[in-house]
């Protein structure tokens, strides 16, 4: 295990995570990564059974997951590098559970990286491009917090706390932000794409709110997998990495963009139904687009364009029906 890194997923059964799993277990290029997951089987995609990888299923808060991570440190990994996915993501839900936001996406890890992190450690926390800021202009990894919903505070807030934490602790610290992420290993999503993408599939028609002109930068799930295992391999290489990363498509999409990117991936006409939902978007950014060149630090020039990156999703979607009714 010399040339390997302990690769410790909190949260590695979720959407991101899986799809993190899929890009390690499927590319020689990351065989350095030894993963490993932690996670309380609350959002977890199914299939998750059947991997073969060391994993604790209970919260990372119980006793059960420090004795998990001593069973992984018995195996003469030289380092351990920490991906944070867990927390409380549901925007419209922040504004009414405020004090559940702070306990999940701030006193939680906090307890978890004082309690964990240890010097030679590196701590990964994946955080949100689009919730840290208003809308108002292209995202880059130096623009200044102007989170415009309590979601995106709490993400703010996380991310300064636990770098210092993770100093603190002798361990070392990046975080990548991402923007609206679709594709495989989402079934438990909510987001438009999916729900779009189901919908069409199923015959059954959507709401769409607003206008349907609000703007968002779509990054296919694989390419964020890639991403991330690209940030963990450099650290275990040792090669220079950046404290502060951005995973999108850099490129700007509306939701009317969305609904023909899926009525031409399926070949089918999507039923929907606009409704104004004012005191939603009150609470969301009306444009959301990262930097194409802090894009590119991870993922190079290979960003999967939207449609394709639906024709992939309708293609998971259909094969996991076809499974369903076996």
């Amino acid at each position: 295990m010399k040339n390997c890194s302990a690769f410790i997923l909190v949260g590695g059964y979720g959407f991101v995570g899986r799809n993190i799993l899929a890009t390690v277990q499927n590319d020689a290029a990351f065989a350095g990564l030894f993963p490993a997951v932690i996670d309380n089987l609350s959002n977890a995609a199914p299939g998750h059974e059947t991997l073969d990888i060391p994993a604790f299923c209970g919260s990372y808060e119980e006793p059960g997951a420090q004795e998990f991570l001593k069973e992984i440190d018995e195996q003469g990994f030289p380092n351990r590098i920490f991906v944070f996915l867990a927390g409380e993501t549901r925007v419209a839900e922040s504004k009414d559970r405020p004090l559940d936001f702070i306990e999940a996406n701030i006193r939680q890890p906090a307890s978890f990286v004082l309690e964990t992190v240890r010097p030679g450690d590196h701590f990964i926390l994946i955080s949100t491009a689009g919730a840290l800021f208003d809308g108002t202009f292209e995202i880059r990894n130096t623009s200044s917090y102007c989170p415009k919903n309590f979601y995106g505070a709490t993400k703010a807030a996380e991310e300064m706390i636990l770098e210092k934490l993770v100093e603190l602790r002798g361990g070392s610290y990046s975080v990548i932000r991402m923007t609206n992420v679709y594709g495989c290993f989402s079934e438990k999503k909510k987001s438009a794409i999916h729900a779009f993408t189901r919908a069409v599939l199923d015959g059954t028609e959507v709401f769409l709110n607003g206008d349907g002109q609000q703007r968002r930068d779509f990054i296919y799930a694989g390419d964020v997998g890639r991403g991330i295992a690209t940030q963990a391999l450099r650290v275990q290489n040792g090669a220079e990495t950046s404290r502060v990363n951005t995973l999108g498509a850099g490129v700007s999409s509306s939701l009317m963009d969305v609904v023909r990117a899926v009525e031409a991936a399926t070949g089918k006409t999507l039923r929907y139904t606009k409704t104004p939902a004012e005191e939603l978007l009150k609470t969301e950014p009306r444009d959301v687009v990262a930097s194409r060149e802090d894009v590119e630090v991870l993922l190079g020039g290979e960003v999967t364009p939207l449609e394709e990156g639906i024709r992939h999703t309708q293609s998971y979607y259909a094969i996991q029906s076809v499974g369903e009714d076996a």
